[in-house]
């Protein structure tokens, strides 16, 4: 499976090989710049995007396959931090503040209704949407090219192409371009995505961080310790909780943290991007000297060592097992 591909917008810098290299070169080409896009980064199937507002860090997501997960700028750095050069790609894109909105909301924000064209209505949605002046976004998918379709107020249109199939297409509404893609004739489904709440939120540690402190963050492989904003967070290189994903949708990499930590889909510490993980499944705490791995009430149930736990101890070399991932306490540091 490789990565999706998303609406490009204007190239800023051409896709080249992964380095920590590159991404210094080509964040620091944006220093003091008014910059509006997205920093991609690909390995496997794996899409990471760094989303930047006027030049500053806004907010990052995750995309395995067709799953998105919404990053801290943190969790992002941390994520990244796990890449070794050569390992995958990296582009950067200048958008229009309208396809940095639906990436946002691509990323962020649920679908109302999602599946193959032939199962969904969406001609007499698109009536809807126009008829009732709505702000709405359509994603069509094939193969895993995402074309975005954009209302707002129902008759204000824009559309994004990732594959560019019906581009240029003289004389037809953005509706109508959508609809002639939709229902094309080829053996390959088209699935569609209609989000219709449009919610999306600037991280919340995106006030402590910039782009110069980012580049100095990744330019540092040497230090031990960087600061992303002076005087306001410290990113360390050695995390005090270090976590091998050895089942999932993530295994190979590493996951990296400060202590106590929350496990989890969402609004975590350390995400972990798998369906069948709680958006806060688990927590990881110092309680009277000792270590603990809590179980948060999550739907799936959390097992330490392939045994099902709600509270107990967490030692280096144990396995945490939560929803279909399973990962080993590689490093501890509560020093």
């Amino acid at each position: 499976m490789t990565a999706l591909t998303l609406p490009i917008g204007t190239i800023k810098a051409t896709t080249a090989t992964y380095s920590r290299e590159t991404m210094v070169e080509q964040l620091k080409g944006l220093s003091g710049s008014s910059f509006t896009g997205y920093l991609a980064i690909t390995s496997n199937d794996r899409l990471f995007l760094l989303f930047i507002f006027q030049g500053a860090p806004y907010s990052a997501g995750l995309a395995v396959g067709e799953k998105t997960t919404p990053l801290t700028i943190t969790n992002f750095c941390a994520q990244i931090a796990t890449l070794h050069d050569g390992s995958g790609t990296i582009s950067l894109h200048e958008t229009d503040p309208v396809l940095l909105k639906c990436l946002l909301v691509f990323i962020q924000d649920e679908p109302a209704a999602k599946g193959p064209v032939n199962l969904i209505n969406l001609e007499g949605m698109v009536r809807q949407i126009q008829a009732n002046a709505a702000d709405a976004l359509v994603i069509l998918e094939k193969e895993g090219c995402c074309n975005f379709f954009f209302f707002l107020d129902g008759s204000k249109t824009a559309a994004y192409w990732s594959d560019g199939l019906t581009q240029g297409q003289d004389g037809l509404s953005v509706d109508e371009q959508m609809l002639l893609y939709a229902y094309q004739e080829t053996t390959v489904p088209v699935n569609a995505a209609i989000y219709q709440t449009l919610n999306t939120m600037q991280s919340k540690d995106s006030s402590n961080i910039s782009l110069e402190g980012l580049v100095r963050l990744f330019a540092a492989v040497e230090d031990t310790e960087q600061t992303i904003a002076p005087g306001k967070l410290t990113v360390q290189h050695h995390d005090q909780l270090r976590l091998k994903v050895l089942e999932g949708t993530q295994a190979g990499s590493e996951l990296g943290g400060s202590l106590p930590c929350v496990l989890g889909r969402k609004d975590a510490d350390i995400i972990i991007n798998d369906p069948m993980v709680s958006k806060r499944h688990a927590a990881i705490q110092i309680i009277n000297g000792k270590l603990l791995l809590i179980d948060l009430h999550s739907t799936n149930g959390t097992t330490l060592n392939n045994e099902p736990i709600t509270q107990r101890e967490l030692k280096q070399g144990d396995r945490i097992g939560i929803g279909q991932t399973v990962l080993l306490v590689s490093s501890l540091n509560l020093s």
